[in-house]
């Protein structure tokens, strides 16, 4: 990209370098006498030559009211309209006006913050002296990206954003800027990853010395950071340093205590919080490969349901990858002389819940991430079944009962965890097939009506003469079990079933 230099703080570049065609449609909803400009991560990509991608988001500042422009923009194209306030200490721009558009794969995000002054060149600057990153501190006028003749648009660069960007540097626009709007802490540490840019000295040295600054922004905001992280192909980096900083732990203290198991026993080769960023760089190799790993069936929905807006089960597997040993540091125990984490699986879910309620992520979110951890071990168990000739129906059955829902989800966290524990490839090998298995087993019994009952409530019941209550239920169970195992197989069967294990349950 040609850029020359028109004085301090000033650059020109060809308007259309940065030319979406929705820009159209803003420009038709701005009233005439007021201005527009586009700042922040959208000049920042078109000047790094970045490829547009499927989620677009792009800031805009405007003299006009953001709240109508919106408004306008978003009948005018069929988009979702929503305002929201920024809340935290001297926050330049409260009020956000915000327009959503879907058009598979395509995301849209265009967001209209209010620029006032008497000068307005000197209004930009302030705001752009406001903002977190130098590359973040770029601004383009709407009517020259428009205007097809502009080659000599100015580009308004009053913090050498531009030179930075040559220089691979991600730089803070201030320090003082970062402690007004501390979630750009985490920001930071997402677009250095995200853009290959490096972050400057004056950055590191202030994070470690304010690792628990960014708690003073709200819950939900700290969250949307951390799922657009989340969203990183490799997201491990990010939360490696997140913790190295000591930033992790001041968000989530429960991190804090991976460092104290140094020794896992004998099934793992790394101390605990090595393991558990090794499970998510692993997983989200596996994620990339994950056709190599599980059939086309099994992955058909994976990636495709949203949660918190602009998230989908993605993003949420990897949160259960960093989360799926936390319970041990509070399980350790040596019994015999082994290291021992019992129960570490059923803790873990617990502090999912307890993280989850701080961080505002709703119950929907917080639970698939709940049972991810409750049940990452299951694989492993039926790893060891299979592997000595031990795999049942029931044991099968009862796993696409309980975690039918996340199923892939698990399959690929325990790759990922056997890979990250050091796993030998005999073993590797065994849990692949275990998981085919589970899958031979779902596609030609436990889909076909396995789990119908031969007899109901209401049939128990009555061959019983007992009231409605958990007993029922019990030997409803009892009877799916026992059909699975083959052991009942007809309605006279089920009759003389459930008799029998009705004088057993009385007897207990």
């Amino acid at each position: 990209m040609d850029i020359e230099i028109v004085s301090s703080g000033k650059h020109t570049l060809h308007g259309l370098n940065f030319y979406l065609s929705y820009f159209d449609d803003v420009a038709k909803v701005l009233p005439r006498e007021d201005y527009c400009f586009i700042v922040g991560g959208w000049v920042r990509d078109r000047i790094l030559g970045e490829p547009v991608g499927y989620n677009i988001d792009v800031d805009f500042l405007t003299t006009a009211d953001p709240v109508e422009v919106a408004k306008k923009l978003a009948e005018r194209i069929g988009g979702h309209f929503f305002v929201f306030e920024k809340r935290g200490f001297l926050i330049k721009r409260p009020v956000i006006a915000t327009v959503v558009l879907h058009l598979p794969p395509y995301r849209y995000r265009f967001d209209f913050s209010p620029l006032k002054g008497k000068d307005l060149e000197k209004a930009l600057i302030e705001d752009l002296k406001e903002r977190d990153f130098t590359a973040n501190a770029i601004a383009v006028n709407l009517d020259d990206v428009l205007s097809i003749g502009a080659k000599q648009t100015i580009v308004f660069d009053p913090t050498g954003g531009i030179k930075d960007l040559e220089q691979g540097l991600l730089r803070p626009v201030s320090l003082e800027n970062l402690k007004k709007d501390p979630v750009r802490i985490l920001r930071g540490f997402r677009i250095a990853v995200e853009k290959n840019l490096r972050l400057t000295e004056d950055f590191y040295a202030f994070v470690k010395e304010n690792p628990s600054l960014v708690l003073k922004s709200a819950p939900e905001r700290i969250t949307h950071e951390l799922f657009k992280i989340m969203k990183e192909k490799t997201s491990f980096k990010v939360f490696r340093e997140l913790y190295d900083y000591g930033v992790l732990q001041a968000i989530i203290p429960q991190f804090g205590r991976l460092k104290e198991i140094k020794d896992q026993g004998e099934h793992h080769i790394y101390p605990l919080d090595e393991h558990t960023f090794k499970t998510l760089e692993f997983l989200e190799k596996v994620i990339e490969e994950r056709a190599r790993y599980l059939s086309s069936e099994l992955l058909k929905d994976f990636g495709r349901k949203r949660y918190l807006g602009e998230f989908t089960d993605v993003e949420l597997l990897k949160w259960g990858a960093l989360f799926h040993d936390i319970g041990k540091p509070y399980t350790f125990k040596i019994r015999e002389g082994k290291v021992t984490f019992y129960e570490h699986d059923k803790v873990g879910a617990n502090i999912v819940r307890e993280v989850g309620e701080k961080l505002r992520w709703g119950d929907e979110v917080t639970e698939f991430i709940a049972k991810l951890v409750r049940y990452h071990l299951r694989p492993f168990y039926l790893r060891e079944a299979f592997k000595k000739g031990e795999l049942k129906r029931r044991g099968m059955a009862n796993f696409w009962r309980e975690c039918g829902d996340i199923a892939p989800h698990l399959f690929l966290l325990s790759i990922a965890d056997a890979y990250a524990s050091g796993d030998e490839e005999e073993d590797i090998k065994a849990l692949l097939e275990t998981i085919s298995e589970l899958e031979s087993f779902k596609r030609n019994e436990y889909d076909k009506n396995v789990l119908k009952p031969l007899l109901d409530g209401n049939e128990i019941m009555k061959i019983l003469g007992i009231k409605p209550g958990k007993l029922v239920g019990e030997l409803k169970r009892a009877l799916i079990d026992a059909q699975i195992e083959g052991e009942v197989k007809t309605k006279e069967e089920a009759v003389n079933f459930v008799k029998r294990k009705y004088k057993e349950l009385k007897n207990l």
